[in-house]
């Protein structure tokens, strides 16, 4: 559940908690008022006439303006009606307002002593006062208080969603742009809103991804360092092996050193790619032949057999090209430890070329599959650099690597790039 939700609901149920709490306050409020100023009602019109009995007035009104509402009785002390007003059956002896159900009809009663003008107690005045009116102003108001919070509610709920949705924007775009940071490239994320908590989240955030940058920097320089420490010397080795070799063609032993030396010598041409950034610059864009290209590593692999199935012009920089076709090569002699066991492979479709470099080594182990690209993983073999050079150069053509590996039977490295027609279509 994302946080947008997750507060999205918390507003919506702190929203509704508040305006239920509201409304029933409100409503337990009014319903206090009004049950006082009924039961205020009842005990002056008992007063009254308990006063009337006392003190006879020819022409005094029993029963007050409020006659519908009202029920009168003079109840006897044996608990006989004398003089009903609004209901025959006798009201319930009643000290103190009481609600009540009498005949379907709910009442407030009350009642006061019966005394006669002389002072002798003849019984009980009671008086009960009907409440269906006040219920339904009750139920009357209980609606509206719903329907008024459910629009309150509503209204509410959209403009705190608004705000809300203002308010994390500058969390969502700093998210996004945390998503999309190239570890090899960190570009530094740039933030727009109040110096708050996602403020401060933007200024880590920054600090870490400069601290990336000037480590990158740092392991450049010094892989730049030893690369050109390593190219000089081993260049010169290299030659010397090869005229060595080529006075002694059987010499296993200047044979390994020779190939070892090569070998170093792309390794340290690898480093040198990385360590000066040129998997970030632009390519010398021209029409390659990759038949050509296979034909010139196959050479410095001698043993490497190549076979042509459809020739398929593609575009892209020839230097580069060879160089990741080199990587993939040596990466297949490493694993076999003879020329021999490797094979390249070039066929074309509609619209894409596909190369292929099969070996016939020990595979690989399913593990190791989703980081063979990776940048200094080498699953135990070699400096770790080759293979994440030719994902990357695949990658500046449109392109890219697959592998298909199995334990004992070899691996199979395709490059699969868009082919020259595929490329000039439009759209």
């Amino acid at each position: 559940m994302t946080l947008r939700l997750r507060l999205s609901l918390l507003l919506s149920v702190l929203l509704l908690v508040g305006l239920g709490l509201f409304g029933g306050l409100a409503y337990l409020l009014f319903i206090r008022q009004q049950q006082a100023q009924l039961e205020d009602l009842l005990q002056r019109d008992l007063q009254r006439l308990k006063l009337l009995t006392q003190e006879v007035e020819v022409g005094a009104r029993l029963v007050g303006g409020n006659q519908g509402a009202l029920v009168v009785q003079m109840v006897s002390a044996a608990g006989q009606v004398v003089l009903p007003f609004g209901a025959g059956e006798a009201l319930p002896l009643a000290t103190e307002p009481t609600s009540v159900s009498l005949g379907g009809r709910h009442l407030l009663v009350a009642s006061v002593p019966w005394n006669s003008p002389g002072g002798a107690t003849l019984g009980t005045i009671r008086v009960g006062l009907a409440l269906d009116e006040a219920l339904l102003v009750r139920q009357e108001l209980l609606r509206a208080l719903l329907l008024s919070g459910a629009i309150i509610a509503l209204l509410a709920l959209l403009l705190g969603l608004g705000l809300l949705q203002r308010a994390l924007d500058p969390l969502a775009s700093l998210a996004t742009q945390a998503r999309a940071v190239d570890p090899v490239r960190p570009r530094l994320a740039s933030y727009q809103g109040p110096d708050d908590e996602v403020a401060s989240v933007a200024h880590a955030l920054n600090t870490a991804l400069e601290g990336i940058r000037s480590r990158q920097e740092a392991e450049r320089a010094a892989l730049a360092e030893i690369a050109h420490e390593l190219a000089a010397p081993l260049t010169l080795v290299a030659a010397h092996l090869a005229r060595l070799l080529a006075q002694r063609p059987d010499d296993v032993g200047v044979g390994a050193a020779h190939d070892a030396a090569v070998e170093l010598l792309y390794t340290s041409q690898d480093l040198l790619t990385l360590a000066r950034g040129e998997l970030e610059l632009a390519l010398n864009w021209e029409i390659v032949d990759l038949a050509a290209v296979m034909e010139r590593v196959a050479r410095e692999y001698p043993g490497v057999t190549v076979a042509v199935a459809a020739t398929a012009p593609v575009v892209g920089d020839v230097q580069r090209l060879t160089q990741l076709v080199r990587n993939l090569v040596r990466n297949a002699v490493q694993a076999t430890g003879d020329a021999a066991a490797v094979a390249m492979r070039l066929a074309a479709a509609a619209e894409t070329v596909r190369l292929a470099v099969v070996d016939r080594g020990p595979g690989i182990a399913e593990r190791d599959l989703p980081r063979l690209f990776e940048r200094f993983y080498s699953g135990g073999q070699g400096a770790g650099v080759g293979l994440h050079v030719a994902q990357q150069i695949a990658l500046q053509h449109q392109g890219r690597i697959e592998v298909v590996s199995e334990l004992g039977r070899g691996s199979t490295f395709t490059l699969i790039l868009p082919t020259l027609e595929s490329q000039l279509e439009p759209g």
